[in-house]
């Protein structure tokens, strides 16, 4: 394989698995380190700008957490230019969401103080979400999929299903809640729950992604060594054939190119 296209592979891969593991990872920070130190939980993700009296590690773990996932989602460069620029606005909009805190009040949050254009904070969270499931439903679009076979789209469409269900769950409990019992209507955290199965089902979208991926490209390596191979004992040379079987020098300009990054 040409070490350049391996280095990229490898980024990529990374970066999938990053954002995957701190999609699940960074929520549970913050509710843990701020329960740790409030013995509460907060409605929302974003009452956790509020929970400090002065701005500490609570504040930081929560604008880190949406500028980093932000700063990964523009950073990655989709499979086409339409997947390339749903991530982009996921992204951008995630880094709004910690620049412009929600607005807050001072008689039930006595931590609260004003914010930079705090009306963009809410229209800034939905589009996040908004962008996200539709970047799971686009799922890399025909290009990735033009790349998979049975079983891995199979997988891939499994996981898309699943990643959707969980990600409006939470919405369809929110937008249900006045028709359930009065116990329900009163959970504190439903909005809570919203953010953390939206979260959480991008997450998995990002790792079974990683997964096929990294399944489809062990078939397409696998392939071309298989087919070197009977191209090199066809020709019936044994200099060629030992040259045919080594996969780094194979089909360098052509089959190394057939890989997913």
């Amino acid at each position: 394989m040409d070490p350049l296209f391996a280095h990229l592979s490898r980024t990529y891969r990374q970066l999938r698995l990053i954002a995957g593991c701190t999609l699940i990872a960074a929520p549970l920070l913050i509710l843990a380190v701020s329960y740790m130190r409030e013995l509460r939980i907060e409605p929302t993700l974003s009452h956790y700008y509020f929970v400090e009296p002065t701005p500490g590690l609570v504040r930081t773990l929560f604008t880190g957490f949406l500028i980093f996932v932000g700063g990964i989602l523009v950073a990655y460069r989709g499979f086409d230019n339409r997947d390339n620029w749903i991530h982009n606005a996921a992204g951008i909009f995630a880094v709004f969401v910690a620049l412009f805190p929600k607005r807050c009040d001072p008689m039930g949050e006595p931590y609260c103080t004003p914010g930079l254009l705090s009306s963009l904070h809410l229209p800034s969270a939905i589009l996040v979400f908004a962008f996200a499931a539709w970047a799971v439903v686009y799922c890399g679009g025909p290009k990735l999929r033009g790349k998979l076979l049975g079983e891995e789209i199979l997988t891939l469409r499994r996981a898309r299903k699943a990643s959707l269900i969980t990600m409006t769950a939470g919405v369809v409990l929110y937008v249900a809640r006045p028709l359930l019992s009065r116990s329900i209507q009163n959970f504190k955290i439903t909005i809570l729950i919203v953010e953390l199965l939206g979260f959480f089902g991008f997450a998995a979208h990002w790792l079974i992604m990683t997964w096929v991926i990294d399944k489809a490209n062990r078939r397409i390596r696998q392939q071309r060594v298989s087919k070197s191979r009977e191209r090199a004992l066809a020709e019936g040379s044994d200099s060629k054939l030992r040259q045919s079987a080594q996969p780094s020098v194979i089909d360098a300009d052509g089959a190394d190119r057939l890989e997913i990054p």
